[in-house]
């Protein structure tokens, strides 16, 4: 599936007014030492200079925007609700 096939979705544990506005590959390069964070679905830690995904959230009406790193593909349709 294309990244761009997941906007409009909802992860797992979030109303239905919570979408997801844009997926896309991310790697992070930080001249300040190493940034890790966690993966959102299965909580692995990420090396985010390592390629991961970069999921940004909508709520409406708010339209505050949140951003979280997965994994990759497997863990994103995991996170997801059909």
């Amino acid at each position: 599936m294309a990244l761009s096939e997941y906007t409009g979705r909802t992860p797992r544990g979030y109303d239905q007014e919570t979408t997801v506005e844009r997926v896309a590959p991310h790697q992070r390069w930080d001249v300040d030492g190493e940034r890790q964070g966690d993966c959102s679905n299965c909580g692995d830690e990420l090396q985010l200079r390592e390629k991961h995904l970069l999921v940004t959230l909508t709520r409406k009406p708010g339209r505050n925007a949140e951003r979280h790193h997965l994994c990759g593909q497997p863990c994103l349709d995991e996170w997801l609700v059909d």
